[in-house]
C-alpha cells in the first residue's frame, strides 16, 4: 500500500499566512508613500504659486481675500458689495442697492476670471449688471418709464505699478432701450427693446493690498463710480500686509 503524502502542520500554515499578510502590507505601504510623494510636489507648487507677487488688482482678488466695497455712481447712485477671491484667478460676489420706490433690493452678481496675473501686466474677463433706479412716473415724454437693465461682459487689460493700477476694458452689453418706433402711439409709456451693443470702458485702482480707491467709467449705457474697498486676508498665502504699508 503506498503511504499518505505527509500535510503541513498547522504551524507551517499560520506562517505562510502571516508572511502573505505583510506582503500584502508592505505593498500597500508602498503605493500609499509612492502617491504621498506624488503629490507632496503639487502642493508645494501651489503654495508657492499662491504667495508669488502679484499685482494689486482692481477686478482680482488675491487667492483668500475678502472684499466688502460701497461705491457712489450713476446711475446706481450708491451701492455695497461683497466680493472674495479663490486661487488668485477667481473672484466671486454680488453688489446690491435699496432705493425709495423699491420694493425689494436691486443686486447684482460680480464674477471676474482672470487669465494672467503678474506683477505688471493682467488679462482677465468680468461681468456685472448696472443697477439702475425705479423709473419715474411723470408726464415728461423724455422720461424713460420702464426699470431699465443692462448687462456687461467685458474684457480687461491692467497695467500696474507700485500703488497704481489702471487698465481699460472691452467687450458686450445686452440693455434695455426705449424704442424710437414703437408701434403703439402712447408717448408716455415707452415700449422697452433689448439691444446688444459693442462696450468699453476704463478702470483705476490707487491703493495697496489692505484698502484701495477704485474709479470706472463704461459706454455705451454710460456709468461711472468711485468706490472703497477693504481687504482682509481670511485664508490668503502671502505674508500679512499692513493697511498702511507701501
Amino acid at each position: 500500500m503506498l503511504a499518505a503524502a505527509p500535510t503541513p502542520s498547522s504551524a507551517e500554515a499560520s506562517q505562510s499566512a502571516s508572511s502573505s499578510a505583510a506582503r500584502a502590507d508592505e505593498e500597500v505601504q508602498s503605493g500609499t508613500s509612492e502617491e504621498t510623494d506624488g503629490a507632496r510636489p503639487r502642493a508645494r507648487g501651489l503654495r508657492r504659486y499662491l504667495e508669488r507677487e502679484v499685482a494689486r488688482s482692481h477686478h482680482f482678488l488675491d487667492h483668500g481675500v475678502l472684499a466688502p466695497e460701497v461705491g457712489l455712481g450713476s446711475p446706481h447712485i450708491y451701492r455695497v458689495g461683497l466680493r472674495i477671491g479663490l486661487f488668485d484667478h477667481l473672484t466671486l460676489g454680488a453688489t446690491m442697492h435699496w432705493l425709495p420706490g423699491e420694493q425689494v433690493p436691486a443686486w447684482s452678481p460680480l464674477v471676474a476670471v482672470a487669465f494672467y496675473r503678474g506683477r505688471v501686466l493682467e488679462l482677465g474677463a468680468h461681468y456685472s449688471r448696472l443697477l439702475y433706479p425705479p423709473p419715474v412716473a411723470d408726464l415728461d415724454p423724455e422720461t424713460i418709464s420702464f426699470q431699465r437693465r443692462a448687462d456687461l461682459l467685458l474684457g480687461s487689460l491692467s497695467l500696474s505699478q507700485a500703488w497704481f493700477s489702471a487698465g481699460v476694458d472691452v467687450g458686450w452689453a445686452r440693455g434695455l432701450e426705449a424704442d424710437l418706433l414703437p408701434e403703439s402711439g402712447d408717448e408716455l409709456n415707452q415700449t422697452p427693446v433689448r439691444r446688444d451693443r459693442l462696450a468699453a470702458g476704463m478702470h483705476l485702482r490707487v491703493g495697496n493690498r489692505r484698502w484701495g480707491v477704485n474709479g470706472k467709467l463704461s459706454y455705451p449705457f454710460l456709468a461711472a463710480e468711485v468706490a472703497i474697498d477693504l481687504r482682509f486676508g481670511l485664508f490668503e498665502r502671502r505674508p500679512k500686509a499692513r493697511f498702511w504699508a507701501f
